[in-house]
């Protein structure tokens, strides 16, 4: 039989192996939540729009206009250049590089890009596009014009960052979706191109708005959405010269909604696809690619302000604060029980 000092030597070796075992439950559960945490978001959805300015889209376009009055508005974001082409390349590499017009593919810019920032910095990455036959780096079945990441020879070599090319039904655009919806691993980062008919490149405004007011909800009501800190970014890749508030030459529309995003939210502020660019930058932490990213303009003030130092980025480390407080309280228990009786046998010994 285990007499009084062997009792209170059997909880205090209790008691070390529950520290030793809490703290390795810890740092196991610290690396596994250890994803970077966003300064303004965790997970990020972009859409881009074609060939309309600002003005034309709050006019005609319904469903974006409410988008923008309920969330925010970037009334000052132009686009960087004509045509297409070069607005994508700057929007996931800080330059317009050998991307001077249209019609440049596939893997013949050899720049690095966003792609080459998020994977170094441990974070993950998808490319929809609709009509795309995924894992297919020379853009079949699209207009490669509106898809950056097939311009990038360090994407296009690599099976791996071409199997991150999805193709996406349209206009259900189910296979982003469902990665909105998995039980887990969801991507950090993830790009949507809609077809020609849907981003208002061959139709019109009132089409691409009711494509839009199709998908929107769905992003909006996925798990990532619901349980994340998650954003989503609209914005046309250029417009028709129309100048901004700011004194932008190309104004566009440009929203930030979702759960991190600020309500009722209007900026005059000037920003261009570079600002894009840098936001997603000074997000994660990323260094900038180029000096057109690192001269511009962050977006902070779209966004709600939570970053991982707030509660929202103390709670994702529920789990280990659980096992402290719990072996905080075992360490009181024993504490109590044992300092009192030990010291009621050291007096009746005196």
């Amino acid at each position: 039989m285990i007499g009084r000092d062997g009792q209170q030597r059997y909880h205090v070796i209790l008691l070390a192996v529950l520290l030793f075992t809490s703290v390795f439950q810890a740092s196991t559960l610290i690396a596994h939540a250890s994803a970077p945490s966003g300064k303004y978001f965790d997970h990020v959805v972009t859409i881009l729009m074609e060939n309309n300015d600002l003005p034309s889209v709050l006019a005609q376009g319904q469903y974006q206009a409410g988008l923008a009055q309920q969330y925010t508005l970037a009334k000052g974001y132009s686009g960087v250049s004509h045509p297409s082409e070069p607005n994508y390349a700057a929007m996931i590499s800080g330059q317009i590089g050998v991307n001077k017009d249209d019609g440049l593919c596939c893997g013949q810019d050899n720049h690095q890009n966003l792609v080459d920032s998020l994977e170094s910095h441990g974070l993950t990455w998808k490319a929809f596009a609709e009509d795309l036959t995924t894992g297919d780096c020379a853009g079949g079945g699209i207009d490669t014009d509106h898809f950056p990441f097939i311009y990038f020879s360090d994407i296009t070599n690599s099976p791996s960052r071409c199997n991150n090319l999805v193709g996406a039904t349209a206009s259900s655009d189910q296979e982003l979706i469902d990665a909105l919806n998995a039980s887990g691993n969801w991507p950090n980062y993830v790009w949507l191109t809609p077809n020609l008919s849907n981003d208002a490149h061959d139709t019109s405004i009132g089409y691409a708005d009711t494509y839009l007011a199709g998908i929107v909800p769905k992003i909006m009501g996925s798990t990532v959405f619901k349980t994340q800190r998650a954003a989503l970014f609209i914005v046309y890749d250029e417009g028709n010269d129309v100048s901004c508030s700011s004194g932008g030459p190309d104004c566009v529309y440009a929203s930030w909604t979702g759960p991190m995003a600020k309500k009722g939210f209007t900026s005059n502020t000037a920003y261009t696809h570079y600002s894009y660019l840098h936001t997603i930058e000074d997000n994660w932490g990323l260094p900038t690619l180029a000096s057109d990213d690192a001269g511009a303009p962050v977006m902070s003030e779209f966004f709600n302000g939570y970053n991982g130092s707030g509660i929202v980025g103390i709670l994702q480390y529920w789990p280990v604060l659980l096992i402290i407080v719990a072996v905080v309280a075992a360490a009181v228990l024993i504490s109590v029980k044992i300092m009192p009786a030990s010291k009621r046998r050291r007096q009746r010994g005196s």
